[in-house]
């Protein structure tokens, strides 16, 4: 019995404190100046109004209420902007404002919540942005890998053509995929990835794998009292992938430091062999030992 009303009155807390937060939240949001919103529901919002093609929900949307739309996306605010004027008014005209990006539990933990692509405008944004475009992206470094992108182009065309002659089909789209990562791959690590078992073929699939872990919703970036709760099992994914990046990255490394020590041991002008190219991880390398480029960014 004891156990029954104990039961009773914890549901009847929990209510009344869904109750409060929801009228204290339409409270506050009533008092600023947001864009129009379909009706929400508590806890939840307008999750429930979004199908798993977000654009075709958003079209629907945009014809019923209006180009510029407000939602609340669990206890994510969220602005939806469905004209190119709009886009250009909030992208342009009020970058600063809105370049933060939305923190998740994928993100966080993948990256160390260290990372540039989702940083805020802030110090360390603008401090990575200067080194990438100043050193390790600059119109020097990639007129260096020239080379190598003017190689595996040709190499690329030369396929196609080989396959025309025997009247073979291609798969473009993969082939291109192909392509990119065999230049990527070189300019990043100096590997080709492609046709081998290679460190850059397995970075590449780890990518997608956190490429794709990065696309799928997680409630517990949206409903905030589920934020510790891992209910669809995405923490034990996300630390599986964790751990074998790490593992490749911290494998990537030793062997290209050892590549490094051969080469100024043996005093040779480039351990690749056709061209004294530095790669961006060996630029990366180098910039790790001027502590004050870094400062404290260094980890």
């Amino acid at each position: 019995m004891i156990i029954i009303e104990l039961t009773s009155y914890v549901t009847l807390l929990f209510l009344l404190a869904l109750l409060l937060f929801t009228i204290i939240n339409q409270t506050w949001f009533s008092k600023l100046r947001l864009p129009p919103s379909p009706r929400a529901l508590p806890i939840i919002g307008h999750l429930h109004l979004l199908g798993p093609l977000l654009y075709h929900s958003f079209h629907d949307l945009y014809s019923k209420h209006g180009p510029l739309l407000y939602f609340q996306l669990g206890s994510v605010p969220c602005i939806v902007a469905s004209t190119p004027e709009l886009a250009k008014e909030l992208l342009k005209a009020n970058d600063l404002a809105l370049s933060a990006c939305p923190n998740s539990l994928a993100v966080d933990h993948l990256t160390y919540n260290f990372v540039f692509a989702f940083a805020p405008n802030g110090r360390y944004w603008k401090f990575i942005k200067r080194l990438i475009t100043t050193k390790h992206l600059g119109n020097r470094t990639l007129n260096q890998f020239l080379p190598i992108r003017t190689k595996e182009l040709h190499q690329f065309i030369q396929y196609l053509v080989n396959k025309a002659i025997v009247g073979e089909r291609v798969d473009v789209s993969d082939e291109l995929l192909k392509l990119t990562s065999n230049i990527i791959s070189q300019m990043m690590l100096s590997i080709r990835c492609s046709g081998i078992k290679s460190s850059a073929e397995n970075a590449r699939g780890l990518a997608c794998e956190v490429t794709k872990i990065y696309g799928q919703f997680n409630v517990s970036d949206f409903i905030w009292f589920c934020r510790n709760l891992d209910l669809q099992g995405f923490r034990k994914r996300i630390e599986d992938v964790h751990k074998r990046y790490d593992a490749l990255i911290e494998k990537i490394i030793t062997d290209h430091e050892e590549l490094r020590k051969r080469k100024e041991t043996r005093k040779m002008n480039c351990y690749r062999g056709e061209h004294d190219v530095k790669d961006i991880l060996d630029i990366l390398l180098d910039a790790l030992k001027n502590v004050n480029l870094f400062g404290d960014y260094v980890n």
